[in-house]
C-alpha cells in the first residue's frame, strides 16, 4: 500500500504518492512541518509518486546543467513531456524523474547514499513546484532569509558570496533576528499585492523547515568587496539583481512570462539593494540600518 501524503508551502498545495519503503521519516524530516490533512483539487498544484520502477520512455537529451552539487539532464520525452536525470559530482545518479506535459504528474526514482537520495529528491520536488508556481506570482528564489520585527529580508548572490554568513551575522549580532530560510525561501505577491517571504523545506546544509510568513522588508544582493558599502536600486537594476536568483526553465514562454510578471511586481514595491561587502558585523548593521530606514544612496 503506498502512502499519500499532502504539503502546503507558500499557500500552495502538493500530494506525495510514496511506494513502501522508499522514502524513510527521517529524509522526509524537513517536509514535515508542511504536512496538511486535506488540499482541494485546485491547490493540488502537482502530485509526484516516488517509484522503485520508472515507466518506459523514449528520451531525447535537450539540456545540461552543473553546479557545485552535480549534473542535471534535461530529455524531452516521447510522450510531450519532461524527464530529468541528476548526478552527483561523483557522478552516481541519485533521481531520475519523469514529467507530464502539463507539469502537474511526475514520477521519481530516487537511489543512492543517504545524502545522494536527499539531493535527488529534494531537486525533484523544488523543479516541479518551480514549474507549477512559476504563473501564480510566486518565485522560488535561491536566497538565505532572515526575520526582524515582523518583516523578513532576502540575501541574494552568486554561490559562494557569502548568503549564508550574512544570515548568520544579522542573528548574532543584530537582537531580535532569526532566520526563516538559508536556501530557497517562497515569495509570493497576495491578490492585494503584498509581497512575503515563506519558509520552505528546502533550506540547503541548514536545518530550517519553518512554516511561516512575514512581510518582505528589503531585498539584498551581495557583492564581496574590501569595503562595506550599500546602495538603493531601482527600475531595471533592481529587476536585474532579483531575476537570476529565481528557479525558472527560461525557455518554456509561459513560464518565463509569469516570472517576469511577478519579478516586476516584487520590485516595483519591495525595497531592492546592492550591499558590497566584507564577512563583518558591520557589514550587517549598515544593511540592516539601510534597508529599515531606506536611507541609501
Amino acid at each position: 500500500m503506498n502512502d499519500v501524503r499532502r504539503y502546503e508551502v507558500g499557500g500552495h498545495g502538493f500530494t506525495l504518492d510514496i511506494e513502501t519503503g522508499m522514502l524513510s521519516e527521517k529524509e522526509l524530516t524537513a517536509y514535515a512541518p508542511f504536512r496538511t490533512v486535506c488540499l482541494s483539487g485546485e491547490n493540488n498544484i502537482f502530485t509526484l509518486k516516488v517509484r522503485s520502477e520508472m515507466p518506459e520512455s523514449e528520451e531525447e537529451e535537450c539540456a545540461r546543467f552543473e553546479d557545485e552539487n552535480g549534473r542535471m539532464t534535461l530529455f524531452r520525452t516521447g510522450e510531450g513531456g519532461m524527464a530529468v536525470r541528476l548526478r552527483t559530482r561523483a557522478g552516481n545518479e541519485c533521481c531520475h524523474l519523469m514529467i507530464s506535459a502539463d507539469y502537474r504528474n511526475a514520477t521519481a526514482r530516487i537511489e543512492g547514499t543517504a545524502g545522494e537520495r536527499r539531493y535527488g529528491f529534494d531537486t525533484a520536488t523544488m523543479l516541479l513546484y518551480a514549474f507549477n508556481t512559476a504563473t501564480l506570482d510566486t518565485l522560488l528564489v535561491h536566497a538565505s532569509a532572515v526575520e526582524e520585527g515582523g518583516r523578513g529580508y532576502i540575501f541574494l548572490g552568486k554561490s559562494g558570496t557569502g548568503k549564508s554568513t550574512h544570515s548568520r551575522l544579522w542573528t548574532e549580532c543584530i537582537e531580535g533576528v532569526t532566520l526563516l530560510n538559508d536556501d530557497n525561501p517562497v515569495v509570493r505577491v497576495g491578490e492585494d499585492g503584498t509581497v512575503e517571504v515563506y519558509g520552505s523545506p528546502w533550506s540547503g546544509k541548514t536545518p530550517c523547515y519553518l512554516n511561516r510568513s512575514v512581510r518582505i522588508g528589503g531585498i539584498v544582493r551581495l557583492r564581496q568587496a574590501g569595503e562595506n558599502r550599500i546602495r538603493k536600486l531601482t527600475g531595471v537594476k533592481a529587476y536585474a539583481a532579483l531575476l537570476p536568483s529565481c528557479s525558472c526553465m527560461k525557455w518554456d514562454r509561459e513560464m518565463a512570462e509569469g516570472v517576469h510578471r511577478t519579478v516586476s511586481k516584487v520590485t516595483e514595491s519591495t525595497g531592492v539593494y546592492e550591499l558590497e561587502c566584507r564577512a563583518d558585523e558591520c557589514a550587517a548593521r549598515l544593511c540592516k540600518e539601510t534597508i529599515v530606514t531606506g536611507d541609501a544612496t
